[in-house]
């Protein structure tokens, strides 16, 4: 695999990325109203990313150039989620002072739950590829009869 392939297979990242970060910037905007109810966003946050990290890592497989499996490229994942939200906070604050997830929560809750939720993901996409459940055809007993 090139390297302008294996770049491209991380393109979801930015699809994603842009609608769970809209939908962070109302909630945070609405837990300034809702104080007793700030501890659920980050929850939210980690429940709507993981499943879908979950799903764009499972039937990868590993990348033996680069030397990395689904847990690792769970944890770029949650890297790359929390990069572009560190990037557009700066901008979005900066530009039109909207609450961000960032401004609400602090900067260590704020993008270390992107990071937990690429965890997440990775993880359960490792475990599946351990198992085999991503190729059945591919799986064979242990001891064949012959």
């Amino acid at each position: 695999m090139s390297y302008l392939d294996e770049i491209r297979t991380w393109f979801w990242v930015p699809v994603y990325w842009v609608p769970i970060y809209f939908l962070s910037i109302v909630l945070s905007s609405v837990s300034t109203l809702l104080i007793q109810l700030r501890w659920v966003i980050p929850i939210i946050l980690v429940l709507m990313t993981a499943p879908i990290i979950y799903k764009n890592l499972v039937g990868g497989g590993c990348s033996l150039k680069f030397q990395i499996c689904a847990l690792v490229k769970g944890m770029i994942a949650g890297l790359l989620f929390a990069g572009l939200t560190l990037f557009a906070d700066v901008i979005v604050f900066s530009a039109l002072s909207i609450s961000t997830i960032s401004s609400v929560f602090g900067f260590d809750t704020a993008y270390l739950t992107w990071l937990f939720a690429g965890l997440i993901g990775g993880f359960g996409a490792r475990i599946v590829e351990v198992r085999g459940l991503t190729t059945p055809s591919s799986i064979r007993p242990i001891i064949e009869n012959e």
